[in-house]
């Protein structure tokens, strides 16, 4: 971004001293006034990718109050919450573990999760409830494939070789990873269900069938793209 900055005020002053140089061939006048035009548009895209790669960053997500239990919650030391365990035990870069793990790996994945980013800001400004933190549909057990599904580790695991079919179904969304008596504990910290209720309810509730998602909540929502 700094080199962006630079080379634009070189290109101002460069573009000054040959507009304003009556010696100056046309062909230089022309490349400066062109040189002058596009570095605008390179020091935009340059800070725009740094704005972007920051946004990746568990620093980023907790820099939203609504946030700050979630993201303390990475350090919870307790081997249940799937949060904890991913970023304590290194599963997950550590710098980029909301990333890591709410962002979709399809083609579109980054760009959907920026453009929720911006209907959590929208929901969160025109709504007065801001009590509960939701995810807009059903976590995709394709962000734990990408990972784990490889894994003979993961394939060989007792429970998981009880079940039928068991890894046809989670491929096939039919078994979330999420379901009572699996991983249903994603965030966990000191106090989370003293109200009663869980702040992280549509997580420890998720629909084992992730083609019944629900419909499209206006809270403000959890997943990482913030």
């Amino acid at each position: 971004m700094w080199i962006s900055i630079v080379l634009a005020v070189v290109g101002l002053i460069l573009l000054i001293a040959v507009m304003g140089s009556q010696r100056a061939a046309r062909g230089w006048r022309t490349l400066a006034f062109v040189a002058f035009c596009a570095l605008p548009v390179v020091f935009a895209a340059t800070t725009i990718q740094a704005n972007l790669n920051q946004m990746k960053r568990v620093q980023f997500c907790g820099s939203c109050h609504v946030m700050e239990n979630h993201v303390a919650s990475l350090t919870y030391d307790d081997d249940e919450p799937l949060a904890s365990v991913h970023y304590r035990n290194n599963y997950v870069e550590q710098d980029h573990a909301c990333y890591s793990c709410h962002v979709s790996y399809a083609m579109f994945g980054p760009v959907k999760a920026k453009m929720n980013g911006m209907r959590h800001v929208w929901a969160y400004v025109t709504k007065k409830d801001h009590s509960k933190i939701e995810l807009y549909e059903p976590y995709s057990n394709d962000n734990c494939l990408h990972c784990h599904g490889s894994s003979q580790r993961f394939r060989e695991v007792e429970d998981h070789m009880e079940e039928d079919n068991f890894l046809a179904r989670v491929e096939s969304g039919e078994l979330s990873c999420l379901s009572s008596g699996c991983h249903d504990e994603g965030h966990y910290w000191d106090g989370k269900y003293d109200s009663g209720a869980s702040d992280d309810e549509s997580w420890d509730e998720t629909p084992s069938d992730s083609s019944a998602a629900p419909a499209e909540s206006t809270e403000v929502n959890d997943e990482d793209g913030d």
